[in-house]
């Protein structure tokens, strides 16, 4: 092990710029904990929602995350209605739909939405990572 040799003011740590941060609404929790490890995987952290209802809680309180992964089978069918909440509450938040379902399924306001990626499950973690990458792209470039 090395010596470290101070150098007065030198030593200060520059300043370390936050991870963005994905908000993932999954009720599946095996599937929720696979789209954390992607999320840490490209550099973001993940906030875990089993269900709508207490990410809608948790963004009274704060910002916008950087970005979202929704699935489309949740609980109860509210992903249409969380949708639309999140684009009247952070129209310019990037979504990115992880879902098992094809996506000429989806509603067209979900497929024509230009701020959407659909990702279907099948295709495997390189495609996720793929929109994960263009949705935090969208936060700092755009």
């Amino acid at each position: 092990m090395g010596l470290l040799v101070s150098n007065g003011d030198n030593d200060a740590a520059a300043p370390v710029a936050p991870r963005p941060v994905v908000a993932v609404v999954e009720d599946e929790p095996a599937a929720a904990e696979l789209a954390a490890a992607l999320c840490d995987g490209v550099g973001a952290d993940a906030e875990l929602y089993p269900s709508p209802l207490p990410f809608l809680r948790s963004v009274q309180e704060r910002d916008a995350p950087s970005a979202m992964v929704l699935d489309w089978r949740l609980e109860q069918e509210l992903s249409a209605a969380l949708f639309m909440a999140i684009r009247h509450r952070f129209p310019e938040l990037p979504v990115v739909y992880w879902t098992g379902v094809d996506p000429v399924n989806l509603p067209s306001m979900i497929r024509d939405d230009p701020l959407t990626r659909i990702v279907e499950k099948a295709d495997g973690a390189e495609a996720f990572e793929q929109a994960l990458r263009w949705a935090l792209k969208e936060t700092t470039d755009g």
